[in-house]
């Protein structure tokens, strides 16, 4: 088939694979991936806990503004284990920078987690497993990764783990568009023959 032939079924593809309305995301930040005593910048006291997504994980419905969360810590999520039971967890944000600049960046209190239902502290067993609805105006700040996860205990007040939110890159998105920016080019390229 000739590439030119091959182009509208290129556009086709490229149509085909428009962001869907659930966006995965992870949890990054500058010590790795999940909810680490490292993503955090201050001083951690004790022996801190570690966690991470968990079960379904975390995704975004960009219709309903829906966040689903399943995250939890401790031993008994396959982590460990937290100085003590978590007192608070946060979505924080929005942070100056998106991107990794935003790994070592602070901000204040967004979405409260330990108020909804799916919250338990326990230092062992913890989890959140819920859904927060993100306001309109902070859509695009949680999508430029502006915004992460943060749980407190008594010894870590400022927190104990973070884990900055970040979309989970489509995969074969880039090389999809390498191969349409290609496709284009050689048309151009025989047009100028």
């Amino acid at each position: 088939m000739k590439l030119q032939a091959m182009l509208p079924l290129l556009f086709a593809a490229g149509l085909a694979s428009a962001p869907a309305a659930t966006i995965p995301f992870e949890l990054l930040g500058k010590a790795g991936a999940g909810l680490l005593p490292g993503n955090e910048n201050h001083v951690i006291n004790g022996t801190p806990g570690s966690g991470g997504a968990i079960g379904a994980g975390i995704s975004f419905d960009d219709v309903s503004r829906v966040l689903t969360i399943n995250v939890g810590w401790g031993s008994g999520n396959g982590f460990t284990d937290l100085t003590g039971n978590a007192t608070v967890a946060h979505i924080h944000g929005l942070t100056a920078d998106g991107g990794t600049a935003s790994f070592t960046q602070n901000a204040g209190v967004r979405y409260d987690l330990n108020t909804l239902p799916g919250w338990n502290p326990s230092a062992v067993n913890g989890v959140f497993t819920g859904t927060v609805t993100i306001a309109e105006g902070d859509v695009q700040a949680l999508l430029d990764g502006r915004m992460y996860i943060n749980v407190h205990t008594a010894a870590n007040g400022p927190g104990e783990i973070r884990g900055n939110l970040v979309v989970v890159p489509e995969p074969g998105a880039g090389a999809l568009a390498l191969l349409g920016a290609a496709a284009f080019a050689t048309g151009l390229v025989r047009r100028r023959r």
